[in-house]
């Protein structure tokens, strides 16, 4: 889906197509590397309204049966502090 806007909305200093669009419009094949891309990915499926992707990468026992995006949402900027493993071989990101 082409976006009229060439900059990530994930706020980092690229185009969506070399950074989130890559994992977004080809989850199957290129995942995100790691948490921080995962959330920031995520975060611009929010934005995008990409209900394909957010299911694909929520885990089954959390995910929604379906999602209703508001029209009237603003979305205002991601700000990732950090991330780390956890012990159980999830992560955790601070955002």
């Amino acid at each position: 889906m082409p976006r009229a806007d060439p900059s990530c909305p994930c706020g980092l200093p690229a185009r969506y197509a070399d950074c989130c669009g890559r994992f977004i419009d080809h989850w199957p094949q290129q995942p995100a590397p790691d948490p921080e891309r995962l959330m920031r990915s995520r975060y611009t499926a929010f934005v995008l309204e990409r209900a394909d992707y957010l299911r694909a990468t929520w885990h089954v026992s959390t995910r929604p049966a379906a999602l209703d995006f508001d029209a009237g949402a603003k979305w205002l900027g991601l700000t990732v502090r950090g991330h780390r493993a956890t012990e159980d071989g999830g992560a955790e990101v601070e955002f």
